[in-house]
């Protein structure tokens, strides 16, 4: 009994750790206004290519919200998506490539 309480305290802090680092994400973007110029100037995919990518990653989820941040000394899309089963992923692409980097 004391080992699966052990599995599921792990298991709810490691969703804890990986809300947190997306939520450490989301601090540092891109004003929404912002957004086209910082697309021209760093050779960044628009918008609308890393929602759909975010989309074919997680089929039948619904995109909550997209942001351009920065991470590190990279721009990333922080695309946040809801799957039907209540679930919240939130997709990273890269801003360059536009490639999937991560989805949590």
């Amino acid at each position: 009994m004391r080992f699966v309480l052990l599995i599921l305290a792990c298991w709810a802090l490691m969703g804890v750790a990986r809300a947190q680092s997306a939520a450490a994400l989301l601090r540092d973007c891109v004003a929404p206004r912002e957004v086209p110029d910082v697309v021209a100037s760093s050779g960044v995919v628009p918008p609308a290519r890393a929602v759909m990518t975010a989309r074919q990653q997680v089929p039948n989820a619904d995109v909550v919200r997209a942001n351009l941040c920065r991470n590190q000394n990279a721009l990333v899309y922080v695309i946040v998506a809801l799957r039907p089963d209540g679930r919240i992923v939130h997709v990273m692409i890269d801003g360059p490539s536009g490639r999937v980097a991560s989805v949590q």
